[in-house]
This record gives structure tokens, C-alpha cells and sequence, in this order.
């Protein structure tokens, strides 16, 4: 069961993934098999909704259960964006978090980045850093 705010809740299918912000920090993932940081995130299974999508794919990357809220934009490679919430026992003490033993594969690590220290050589897809720079600024700690 995928945990979405009821007031934000979408029919929409697609990939998705999960913008998290912790005060000035965003929870980026690194991939064993591509260079740069990115969005937990990935493809629908079936019909499932893209907020669900969004939800599945952070949980199975990261164990991070979050709460799926507002949709904050589309990537060029129509990947769904969207604002994702952890309890608030999360804080930034921890810059870098360990990887489930049961976790997807091929995540390396789970760590937090300031987006405005990373440069486009940082990000999996450089061309999406300015957006995502503006879909944090509008997300709410």
C-alpha cells in the first residue's frame, strides 16, 4: 500500500520518483551503473499510479517510508516529480545513510546533497539541475 496525502491524491500512470527535502539538504541516491547523484524513483509495475510509483520505487531503493504529496513537475524525460515527506524523527545530522541489505541492487549509496553545491556534472542528467533546483526551492522541509 502506498502512503499519498488523500488531498493529493492522482489517477495519473507513468515513472515517478521522490523529490525529499531535509532543511537544506535533498536525499539523493548514486547508481552503481550510471555516474552522478538522482531522485529515488522509477518505472510504474502495471497500472499502478504514478504517486504509488514514486512510493515503491523510494522504498525500494532507500527503506525510506514517505508520504507521497503534491506533484511538482515533469523531467524532459517525463519522469513524474514528486514532493515526498519522512516522519520528522528525520533530520540532517546524517549526511550519508546505509543501503538495505534487501534494497534494490544497484544502489550504491543514500546521502544528502545541497542541489546548489552539485554541478551539472554531479546530476545522472545535468539538464534536469536547474529544474530540480526550482522544484526544492518550492517544497516545504
Amino acid at each position: 500500500m502506498c502512503r499519498v496525502d488523500a488531498q493529493q491524491r492522482q489517477s495519473t500512470v507513468g515513472g515517478a520518483a521522490c523529490l525529499i527535502k531535509i532543511d537544506k539538504w535533498l536525499v539523493t541516491t548514486a547508481n552503481r551503473h550510471a555516474a552522478g547523484f538522482d531522485l529515488p524513483g522509477g518505472t510504474p509495475q502495471g497500472d499502478e499510479s504514478a504517486q504509488c510509483t514514486a512510493h515503491r520505487n523510494t522504498w525500494e531503493q532507500t527503506g525510506f517510508n514517505v508520504e507521497v504529496g503534491r506533484h511538482l513537475g515533469d523531467t524532459n524525460s517525463g519522469l513524474r516529480v514528486y514532493e515526498c515527506h519522512l516522519p520528522p524523527a528525520f533530520t540532517a545530522e546524517l549526511k550519508t545513510y546505509p543501503v538495505p541489505g534487501w534494497a534494490d541492487s544497484a544502489i550504491r549509496s543514500i546521502q544528502l546533497n545541497n542541489p546548489y553545491e552539485l554541478g551539472l556534472h554531479d546530476w545522472q542528467r545535468g539538464d534536469e539541475l536547474i529544474e530540480l533546483r526550482e522544484w526544492f526551492n518550492q517544497a516545504k522541509d
